[in-house]
């Protein structure tokens, strides 16, 4: 397997860490670490009082237990790759002081079980070391919004619940295989994961615990790790040190921190934590009826793979711009994440609240590395930017900037929240209210998690001038021209381009289109019953928006066959023309032009009285068939008479 795979062992060398690749070699530069040099006095008087954290870190549950955000400010400075201590801390309780040389991993439930010492985990011996990017995210991330909206039973979370770091450590599949584990069996049928026991004041061990499917542990593809280093360093202790699982793709819920033992079992976890940490349960059940009807413990609520999500880095919340001193464009950026192994393939924003959305720069430096590996398997954000003309954010009508994006199975963040009872995954479409007020434009996002302030709380429209900074103008000044993702019906489309033309006077012209002939009678107006002539190979012409055009000498060249021309051929097919073609064949269609429709008003007082001669036509056909009808109606055998029907009335 080393011949294919190089073992890489997470050093840093000249800044550097070489990941883990099948094809060539592929590196990253690793940020500094920006580690504390002290102990936060708010642990002075907690468990924690030897861990030294970031100061910067917002503590969304006070004190003790640390559970901690950076602010979107510092976590986009940070880049791509998150240092440790600007790293999202999810922690239960308090952080387990544990050994390298003492810690011992324990593995039960397998042919061969076995106790591994972190010397032995990192040497190789038991499994390969790799070194991958992968982004993590806490299912909580954005909850606050949840939480403005109805309590859950969760804290609050705001945006910077992610983080994306390479981390180092052996291949699950490998270990398993070393003790004998190679394929799922009846006895065989989930790997259990658990940290130090008596850590936590809940469930019957006191561990944080969880299981996953073997199949899934087993599957190569999907980067299981049991990791020992984060950004090249020997994992922090609100990290997991010395060893902690990794899931690529999924909740960090599901990735054991402080990893004490390892079994394979016939059943799922039944740790306390397993079925009451992780659920997305419908909107209606609350806390009590999720207790009370057994909610907790139907499987099909678990949850492990991330979803969709993107959020907005800038404008930042509480910045602004002057009107003495507008840039022409301002700066609009943000991260987006989704799980599985997809891979975001664009990100979007609206200035007319969602009616129209146009596309974002998208940056994504994990396609080289998935590729170098031989996969399709990204398990990495991805950020994106552009820049809005100032004179779009000044227009009255426009209140807010959004966000959302996409990824490769075409999932999209919703428009509206879903209240769930514990406020995890929220991912609704991203909103950042434009205020005007004393002369200047300035912004407010949903929530600060721990911090006051956003759209959403007590604090909504408050500007703080403690804590406001000058909004980023754009790069460049000029804003692309960004090509309209998604049209609502009553988007108002400034600078971007349509997708069609908006009404029947969108192609008026006085002249023919340069591939067809007309003449001046038909460019003052053709009537319906001169187009209806026109229905065959011969001469093939149908309307759309008003406008008659001939198609005829498209027939042999069109993508769809000439049959498609054809079966529009002397009738009125905008709506079948709207449905199908793109902006490029709008264009097209004005090479064919020979002349507008005429009015029905118009043709009606050309021509008095053809409503009446065509009334006068039609009984008179009646009759004719009537005629018939009695005359052989009543033969004994119906088959001449229904002949007879047939040929005279020209209808089945």
């Amino acid at each position: 397997m080393a011949e294919i795979e190089p073992m890489r062992d997470g050093k840093i060398v000249d800044g550097k860490i070489a990941l883990s690749t099948s094809l060539w070699d592929t590196s990253l530069e690793m940020p500094p670490r920006q580690d504390a040099s002290e102990v936060d006095g708010r642990d002075a008087n907690t468990p924690d009082k030897w861990i030294k954290r970031h100061p910067e870190m917002l503590r969304n549950t006070g004190a003790h237990p640390f559970n901690s955000e950076p602010p979107l400010k510092r976590l986009q400075e940070a880049g791509w790759i998150t240092p440790p201590s600007l790293h999202v801390v999810r922690n239960h309780g308090a952080v387990p002081q544990l050994s390298w040389s003492e810690h011992q991993l324990k593995i039960t439930g397998v042919p061969k079980p076995v106790n591994l010492s972190m010397e032995q985990i990192a040497s190789g011996e038991w499994g390969t070391i790799v070194s991958i990017p992968v982004t993590f995210i806490c299912a909580g991330n954005r909850r606050k919004e949840q939480n403005m909206t109805k309590k859950t039973v969760g804290f609050d979370w705001g945006a910077g619940a992610v983080g994306n770091s390479v981390w180092t450590g052996v291949r699950l599949c490998d270990l398993l295989a070393a003790v004998g584990i190679t394929r799922p069996s009846k006895e065989h049928r989930f790997v259990h994961f658990e940290g130090p026991l008596g850590e936590l004041p809940q469930g019957k061990t006191g561990s944080y615990g969880t299981s996953i499917d073997l199949g899934w542990a087993l599957d190569r593809e999907r980067d299981v790790l049991l990791a020992f280093k984060q950004n090249g360093e020997l994992l922090t202790p609100d990290h997991g040190f010395p060893l902690r699982t990794l899931l690529p793709g999924c909740i960090g819920g599901r990735m054991i921190k402080w990893l004490t033992s390892m079994w394979v079992s016939d059943k799922p976890s039944e740790n306390h934590y397993h079925y009451f940490d992780n659920r997305v349960l419908p909107p209606h059940v609350d806390a009590d009826l999720a207790c009370a009807e057994g909610w907790w413990y139907k499987p099909e609520y678990i949850i492990n793979h991330m979803n969709i999500n993107s959020a907005m880095f800038e404008p930042r919340h509480n910045s602004f711009v002057k009107e003495v001193s507008f840039p022409k464009t301002l700066k609009v950026s943000g991260y987006a994440y989704t799980g599985g192994g997809h891979k975001i393939i664009r990100a979007e924003i609206s200035l007319d609240s969602g009616k129209s959305w146009e596309i974002t720069e998208l940056s994504r430096p994990e396609d080289e590395i998935a590729e170098a590996r031989g996969t399709d398997k990204h398990w990495c954000w991805a950020w994106w930017e552009t820049e809005v003309d100032m004179s779009r954010l000044l227009d009255s009508s426009c209140e807010e900037i959004c966000c959302r994006a996409w990824d490769s199975n075409q999932n999209c963040q919703p428009v509206q929240l879903t209240w769930t009872v514990m406020g995890m995954l929220n991912n609704p479409i991203y909103r950042i209210k434009i205020h005007r007020e004393n002369n200047m434009l300035w912004f407010e996002h949903p929530t600060q998690g721990s911090m006051p302030g956003g759209w959403m709380t007590d604090q909504a429209g408050q500007f703080n001038e403690n804590f406001a900074v000058e909004a980023t103008p754009g790069k460049s000044g000029v804003a692309p021209l960004r090509p309209v993702a998604a049209v609502w019906k009553g988007a108002k489309i400034d600078s971007v381009s349509a997708a069609s033309p908006s009404s029947q006077d969108a192609f008026k012209t006085t002249k023919a289109g340069k591939l067809v002939q007309s003449t001046d009678e038909w460019l003052s107006g053709i009537s319906m019953e001169e187009v209806k002539k026109h229905d065959n190979e011969t001469s093939c012409w149908f309307v759309v928006k008003g406008n008659v055009y001939d198609g005829t000498p498209y027939l042999q060249d069109h993508p769809g066959g000439a049959s498609s021309i054809l079966l529009a051929g002397g009738l009125e097919a905008t709506e079948d023309f709207e449905a199908v073609h793109s902006t490029r064949a709008w264009e097209m269609l004005k090479d064919y032009y020979i002349g507008p429709l005429k009015s029905q008003k118009a043709q009606t007082l050309a021509r008095p009285g053809q409503d009446l001669v065509k009334l006068l036509s039609i009984f008179a056909s009646l009759g004719l068939c009537l005629v018939f009808w009695v005359r052989f109606g009543r033969s004994s055998s119906r088959e001449p008479a229904t002949s007879a029907f047939r040929d005279n009335c020209g209808q089945p």
